[in-house]
C-alpha cells in the first residue's frame, strides 16, 4: 500500500513567501490547506498551485484572528487525512515609526495576528501533528533581534513568537511534534514596500530566493531540527542561527 500524501497548512499563502512555500510543498506531493484574508487572490493562487502536482489544494479565506477561520483550516487538514506541516506565515507589519509616537492600542491588533493566532492555530493542530510526528514552522524576522529604529512594535511581536516557538519545541517533544523558526530575510514583497512606500526596493530579492532552504528543510527529520532558528537566505552551512 502506498504512503498517503503528506498534508500542510500554510497561512498568508495568497502572495509572497507563503505562495513560494506552498508551491514547494505542492511539488513535494503535499495536499495543501492555504489560508489568507482575501478570497479572490487566494483562489487564484490555489488554482495555480493545484496544477503543479498530484496533491489537493483547499483554500480557506478569512482573518487568522477569527477562531472560526482557524477551525476551518484544521478541519480541512483533517478531511485531507491529517497534518504533517503547519506554516504560520500570516503576519501584520503595522506602522513604521518611533516607539515614542506609536499608538499603543495598536498592539491590540499586532499581537493577536503575529503571536496569538499562530499559537491558537498550533493548539488546534497539535493532535493531528502528533499522529504524523509533524513540524511547526513559525516565520520570524531579524527585527526580533535587531532593535531597528521604527520597527519596534513589529519586532516585539516576532521576539515573542520566537520565545513561544522555542518553548513549544521543548513542551511538544514527548508528543512527537517539532517546531522551528525561520527568518526569510529581506525580500521584495508587498509588506516590505508598504513599510517604505516611497523607496525603491527593486534591489531586494524575490521570495523565490529562499527556495533552496525550504527544499532542504522539508527533507529533514523534524526531530533533528526542532527548536532551531534558521536564516533562509544564508549559504547552506550558515542556515542554522544561534538560538
Amino acid at each position: 500500500m502506498s504512503e498517503p500524501n503528506p498534508v500542510a497548512v500554510v497561512t498568508g499563502a495568497s502572495r509572497g513567501l507563503g505562495e513560494v512555500i506552498a508551491r514547494i510543498l505542492a511539488a513535494r506531493r503535499f495536499h495543501l490547506v492555504l489560508g489568507a484574508r482575501h478570497a479572490d487572490p487566494l483562489g487564484r493562487v490555489a488554482n495555480a498551485i493545484a496544477s503543479l502536482g498530484p496533491g489537493r489544494v483547499v483554500p480557506v479565506d478569512g482573518d487568522i484572528t477569527d477562531a472560526s477561520v482557524r477551525t476551518r483550516l484544521i478541519d480541512a487538514a483533517r478531511a485531507l487525512g491529517g497534518l504533517n506541516v503547519l506554516v504560520n506565515n500570516a503576519s501584520e507589519l503595522g506602522s513604521i515609526g518611533p516607539l515614542t509616537e506609536f499608538d499603543v492600542p495598536r498592539f491590540g491588533r499586532l499581537f493577536p495576528v503575529n503571536v496569538g493566532a499562530p499559537l491558537a492555530l498550533t493548539q488546534l493542530a497539535v493532535p493531528l501533528l502528533s499522529q504524523r510526528r509533524g513540524l511547526i514552522v513559525n516565520i520570524t524576522s531579524d527585527a526580533a533581534r535587531g532593535a531597528y529604529a521604527g520597527w519596534g512594535p513589529y519586532g516585539a511581536t516576532k521576539a515573542a513568537l520566537e520565545l513561544l516557538t522555542r518553548t513549544l519545541a521543548t513542551e511538544l517533544r514527548e508528543r512527537g511534534v517539532s517546531a522551528v523558526l525561520v527568518d526569510p530575510g529581506d525580500m521584495r514583497t508587498r509588506m516590505h514596500q508598504e513599510a517604505f512606500p516611497h523607496d525603491d526596493i527593486s534591489d531586494r530579492p524575490l521570495p523565490d530566493v529562499t527556495a533552496p532552504f525550504w527544499n532542504w528543510l522539508f527533507e529533514q527529520r523534524p526531530e533533528d531540527v526542532s527548536g532551531e532558528r534558521f536564516a533562509a537566505q544564508q549559504e547552506d552551512a550558515r542556515w542554522l542561527q544561534p538560538a
